[in-house]
């Protein structure tokens, strides 16, 4: 009855449009109130709240919001166009692929699918549409792309995912390279295709003189990830403190370029704190639901449903897949990965399966959900960029999403492949 409970008052107040947040925690505070023993008081829920969010990994995030950020308001976004631009624009597919090329740079930067959507799409959208792609497809591949930025590290999703579980952060950035390759190679296809079909003419191959230029323009820019990345690798940085020295050096990098005013830092500091503030709330009432599942042994029982039906670990991964794909398209990413991260910890202890491989594939399976409809929040953004409906978007990025869920369901059933990078880097 508690669970029934739970979970009908938890979508009831979804349908209303309740952010997700207060969603969580009322629906945890009902139960608590009327389905735990009188013996524990409401005055557990602050807490419990409480204790989440004050995590030292979890401080990486408003660092990796900022950069992005900075990024975006500054301009810094528009030198890795104008790279992609220079290097593969004369591909099958134009600006489609400098999109996507763009959208893979971004994502190495700032961590966040929204921040790609906007930075990158932005720019790369009305040049598609100029280019003679529909309006809904130009929407539909930069929502497909920004996806990347939730796999590519340094990623949001991932240092949440590493926070909550306990799997080490800098493995599953070094693990998310290959899924994130595999994708923008996929992507790629699917571009090329797509644009054949429209007869979206090809430019000519720009000249040593043209891409120099470019990127030593991005140079700056593209040291960003060699000091968060390198820094993790070389166990100089937590991944916490490569986000600040990121930061910091993404500031200094807008001051060298003049491109920042203290009007302009101000706005960027608001957002990001408004953002970090969303992230960590949600993190803060789904710890609530945590409790609650775990005084119900929820983790236990859905182990036990789902490892009863399937014999092979191979099985149980196309199965969370699956699962992940769905929820993601129902919720946003990190306040999936706070309500499902500790099911997902219950249902693999009992097996074979690595925790970072697991990890990996959730948060990767989640990311997904950015592109799909009804709630894909890159969907939304793109499609106000491009003037275009949602319905006609989440059309055209069918083939897109496709393509990634085949890739990812082929990476469950290899976690060889998955962990070869982290097992070579150490972790």
């Amino acid at each position: 009855m508690g669970i029934l409970y739970l979970v009908v008052s938890f979508v009831l107040l979804l349908m209303l449009r309740v952010p997700i947040a207060f969603a969580l925690g009322l629906s945890s505070l009902g139960y608590i109130y009327w389905f735990m023993p009188a013996a524990v008081p409401l005055t557990v829920i602050p807490q419990i709240m409480s204790s989440k969010p004050a995590s030292f990994p979890l401080l990486a995030i408003p660092f990796f919001v900022l950069v992005g950020e900075l990024m975006n308001a500054t301009g810094i976004s528009e030198r890795l166009v104008d790279l992609a631009k220079a290097i593969v624009g004369h591909f099958r597919g134009g600006m489609g692929i400098v999109s996507l090329a763009a959208s893979a740079l971004m994502s190495s930067f700032s961590g966040s699918s929204v921040a790609n959507s906007v930075g990158v799409g932005g720019i790369t959208i009305p040049a598609m549409k100029r280019q003679g792609y529909p309006a809904p497809i130009a929407a539909g591949i930069e929502s497909a792309a920004s996806s990347l930025g939730t796999v590519i590290p340094p990623s949001i999703s991932m240092i949440v995912y590493g926070s909550l579980t306990g799997v080490s952060i800098g493995g599953l950035f070094i693990a998310g390279y290959i899924p994130g390759i595999l994708e923008v190679i996929a992507l790629a296809i699917i571009i090329a295709l797509i644009a054949k079909r429209h007869g979206i003419p090809v430019a000519e191959r720009q000249p040593l003189s043209v891409i120099g230029p470019a990127f030593v323009r991005a140079l700056g820019v593209l040291a960003i990830p060699v000091i968060i990345i390198g820094g993790i690798l070389l166990g100089v940085m937590t991944a916490t403190e490569a986000g600040a020295v990121g930061a910091v050096y993404t500031l200094l990098l807008a001051l060298v370029y003049r491109t920042v005013t203290w009007k302009l830092l101000y706005r960027v500091l608001l957002r990001t704190a408004v953002t970090t503030g969303v992230i960590l709330t949600v993190i803060a009432t789904a710890s609530v639901l945590g409790y609650v599942m775990t005084y119900e042994r929820l983790p236990a029982k859905a182990a036990d449903a789902l490892l009863s039906g399937l014999s092979a670990d191979w099985q149980i991964m196309l199965v969370i897949v699956l699962l992940m794909v769905i929820i993601g398209s129902f919720m946003e990413t990190n306040a999936a990965i706070a309500i499902i991260a500790p099911v997902i910890v219950g249902i693999t202890a009992g097996t074979q399966l690595d925790p970072l491989f697991v990890g990996l594939i959730v948060v990767v399976s989640l990311s997904i959900g950015v592109a799909t409809p009804p709630v894909g929040v890159c969907l939304f953004t793109t499609a106000k960029i491009a003037r275009t409906t949602i319905e006609k978007v989440s059309v055209a990025v069918t083939p897109l999403v496709g393509a990634v869920v085949l890739i990812t369901a082929i990476l469950a059933l290899l976690p060889g492949l998955v962990l070869w990078l982290p097992r070579l880097a150490g972790f």
